[in-house]
């Protein structure tokens, strides 16, 4: 049986078909379900909401996709509304609208910065790099007009 295993495989791999499935890293990152908080860049008296797996956790190795509806993806919906400006509905489900707004946000890293992420409209930690946060103030937690980068 081994044998013949090895043949198909080779048979495969020498036939130039490859079996399309999730890269280990890929399957080894959670769903965001909530978001952390962290002071921005450049001070303490504002913060950042960031998705994360739990809340307040920390946990920011984490991903979104079409399907997912959680705090995580209302997080990951404001800053594509306010601070990227695409016309999206806030409403904890990750659909269409959002995932074409995830997607142009990776289309536009790549064409502008060369960023080599994946283009596949799911948020994962190499499209975090690229996506800008509301600043909200800390005291009364309320959203400014500025937007930045995440700060860890």
């Amino acid at each position: 049986m081994r044998a013949l295993k090895s043949l198909v495989v080779a048979a495969l791999v020498g036939g130039g078909i490859a079996v399309a499935g999730a890269t280990p890293a890929q399957a080894a990152y959670s769903t965001c379900t909530s978001w952390s908080t962290y002071d921005t860049t450049y001070s303490t008296s504002y913060v950042q909401h960031i998705p994360s797996v739990g809340y307040h956790t920390g946990r920011l190795t984490c991903q979104l996709k079409s399907g997912n509806n959680n705090d995580a993806v209302t997080v990951l919906q404001r800053a594509l509304r306010y601070c990227h400006g695409y016309s999206i509905g806030i409403d904890g489900e990750f659909g269409p609208q959002t995932k074409a707004a995830v997607l142009g946000v990776q289309r536009r890293a790549n064409s502008a910065y060369g960023a080599g992420i994946a283009e596949d409209g799911e948020y994962g930690p190499q499209t975090a790099d690229w996506i800008h946060w509301p600043v909200w103030t800390k005291a009364g937690n309320t959203m400014t007009n500025r937007c930045e980068l995440s700060p860890v």
